[in-house]
């Protein structure tokens, strides 16, 4: 590998990018009154996706440590839009799901995110996407 790669600033600009990215969204939910975090969405998110899932699994989905999901998890119990349930077979084992409430601010706050998502997109072709997803994608395996 060439010493450009190693000595090139990128990784900084990634780190600064991706900064950027969660103030921007933070800063649209607190002006759009979302009462929402970035990390509570992207639990949200993927909860209403995969309906019933462990918290392992949810950490997994989302790249987050079990403690980071845990105590959002316990702050969206809190506000009514995630529930816990345990399993029949195991008591031990816990399954997360969306409340009717959780349900309806996905619904509420997803316009609003492929909205933001346009707007970090706009010039930037299909091609781009699959481009930048790919190289994101061998980074991230690379890495032990």
């Amino acid at each position: 590998m060439p010493d450009t790669y190693v000595t090139n600033p990128s990784f900084f600009k990634l780190d600064a990018t991706l900064k950027k990215i969660r103030n921007y969204w933070q800063q649209t939910f607190d002006a759009h009154h979302k009462d929402i975090t970035v990390d509570q969405w992207l639990l949200l998110e993927n909860l209403y996706k995969h309906k019933k899932i462990t918290h392992n699994e949810l950490a997994r989905f989302t790249s987050k440590d079990i403690t980071t999901v845990s105590r959002i998890i316990e702050l969206m119990v809190k506000k009514g839009l995630v529930q816990r349930e345990a399993a029949v077979t195991d008591r031990r084992k816990v399954f997360l799901q969306l409340t009717p409430p959780g349900i309806e601010k996905y619904k509420e706050v997803r316009p609003l995110v492929l909205e933001m998502r346009k707007t970090g997109w706009k010039d930037l072709t299909e091609k781009d996407f699959l481009e930048l997803t790919r190289i994101l994608d061998v980074i991230y395996h690379n890495i032990p």
